[in-house]
């Protein structure tokens, strides 16, 4: 299950090749390391470009991240969490 975040947060990425590939995600204080990028979407609009890039992190399954080119800023969108056991 996903759930809406849509808040700011700190991302270290390192640009390989040309692209953006986060490494770390510090959210609320929280870090949460990168294990791979499972997904990538590039969006242009009239003004902005924007890079949603979706990470496989060790504490959660998937976050959503998104860059904004222009402002060179980092939104977490959503977040899924683990399956209960």
């Amino acid at each position: 299950m996903n759930t809406m975040i849509n808040e700011d947060v700190d991302v270290l990425a390192r640009t390989e090749k040309g692209k953006l590939n986060p490494v770390l995600v510090t959210w609320k204080g929280k870090n949460y390391t990168v294990q791979r990028i499972e997904n990538r979407k590039k969006m242009r609009t009239k003004r902005n470009r924007f890079e949603t890039i979706t990470v496989k992190v060790i504490v959660s399954n998937e976050m959503h991240l998104e860059f904004d080119h222009a402002s060179k800023s980092w939104r977490l969108l959503t977040m899924s969490q683990p399956p209960n056991r």
